[in-house]
């Protein structure tokens, strides 16, 4: 019979140092796989290959000892699929730590983890009628884009969010055992209180930046700017980028002002 209950962080490192990954995993009706999974999810350190039988001839390597758990990080996991909602301490400032050398930013060679598969799914988006960019999935990096900004966007995000890290400062999706909610946003150059933009894309769990246990939200969004257009051939098309003859054409017609993001 499995068990459904949630299981602490702690309880989940003392079994897995007890008995083989396979023998715990059955008593929670998952597969050895998955609760390794979730081992890394609650960042729970589990034996390596070929240990239980190092133990057995007694060359086992030493226990690692659980570390503390990072701000951001699952300290529950339901096998029944339910949010844990773990209590938490007040969110704290980060201590007060020695100056260290900040690393470049080459020497980061890849995509920040956040950002780790986010340009497929952003580049095969459609785009609302602001020309704003709609993923179809919902857990991605907070980036409100249109299709010609889209590397400049990530690479943005990428910059600043291992700049983050280089201080200390861990940037994650946020973690569903936390009720965070992102606010509204305006990409307009010269907003206004009280307007709303519903066609805009947001993701299910926001991008959080962790000062100490503090988290605040990331969003990376592309300003746009007021143009003249003109409706052509279905589209809104600036007015600037019309050949002169085609502007005059349209001089006697309804215009609008439009709000397309900058290039």
């Amino acid at each position: 019979m499995s068990r459904n209950g949630p299981v602490t962080r702690e309880t989940l490192y003392e079994e897995v140092w007890a008995e083989p990954m396979t023998k715990v995993a059955t008593s929670y009706g998952v597969s050895s796989s998955f609760l390794a999974r979730v081992c890394t999810r609650l960042n729970v350190p589990r034996p390596p290959r070929g240990y239980w039988a190092k133990l057995a001839v007694g060359k086992a390597p030493k226990r690692p000892a659980l570390p503390d758990a990072r701000p951001g990080d699952e300290l529950e996991w339901s096998r029944n699929g339910e949010p844990v909602r773990a209590p938490r301490a007040l969110p704290k400032p980060p201590a007060a730590r020695p100056a260290r050398r900040v690393r470049s930013r080459a020497s980061h060679s890849g995509d920040h983890g956040v950002l780790v598969g986010a340009s497929g799914h952003f580049d095969g988006a459609r785009e609302n009628d602001d020309g704003f960019l709609k993923p179809q999935k919902k857990l991605l990096v907070d980036l409100i884009v249109s299709k010609i900004a889209l590397a400049r966007g990530l690479s943005t995000a990428n910059a600043l969010f291992w700049a983050l890290e280089d201080r200390g400062h861990r940037v994650v999706i946020a973690p569903n055992t936390e009720s965070f909610s992102r606010a509204s946003v305006d990409p307009r150059e010269k907003g206004s209180q009280g307007h709303y933009f519903p066609s805009l894309w947001s993701p299910f769990r926001p991008t959080v930046v962790y000062i100490g246990t503090v988290a605040i939200g990331l969003t990376i969004f592309e300003l746009s700017e007021s143009v003249e257009v003109r409706w052509v051939n279905g589209k809104y098309i600036p007015v600037s980028e019309l050949p002169e003859p085609k502007r005059r054409r349209y001089t006697q017609v309804n215009t609008w002002t439009g709000n397309p993001p900058e290039k």
